[in-house]
């Protein structure tokens, strides 16, 4: 049962690196029209807060991917709703919270670097979603085998 755990946080941190990695391309792509030293300015202040919403997503990931390993526990892991939230109950509250902030920071504004941010936490969870059933269909067929 370790491995099959195992197998899934790995494939679960693979999922959150190339989400990470993602996100960081789409914030080096996003670029200024505006060629003025204010403008220049903005585009640094820009790019250090996307750098640290981007930490904050991986660490935030990272802290996610690791409660899976609760999956050990027999009552957890033959428990369907605590295994979902083992897969998603972190990330869906974290995600939550961030939806809260975006919508009272003004949801309509474009330039809101938030707003990227709640895309990739929405993308982790349902990623992480269709793990956890994969790891449902796994785990009850091996407890089908086990029987």
């Amino acid at each position: 049962m370790g491995k099959i755990v195992f197998k899934f946080w790995i494939i679960n941190v693979l999922i959150s690196l190339v989400l990470f990695v993602a996100y960081r391309i789409i914030i080096s792509e996003t670029e200024t029209d505006d060629k003025t030293w204010l403008g220049w300015l903005l585009e640094i202040l820009k790019v250090l807060t996307s750098l640290g919403f981007s930490l904050i997503y991986l660490g935030a990931m990272v802290i996610c991917s690791l409660s899976i390993f609760l999956n050990l526990n027999k009552n957890i892991r033959n428990n369907f709703y605590y295994s979902l939230l083992t897969f998603v109950g972190l990330a869906s509250l974290f995600t939550a919270y961030w939806l809260v902030i975006v919508i009272a920071e003004n949801f309509i504004q474009n330039e809101n670097p938030l707003i990227l941010f709640l895309i990739f936490c929405i993308a982790y969870v349902i990623l992480s979603a269709i793990e956890f059933k994969i790891f449902r269909k796994k785990i009850n067929q091996s407890n089908e085998l086990g029987k």
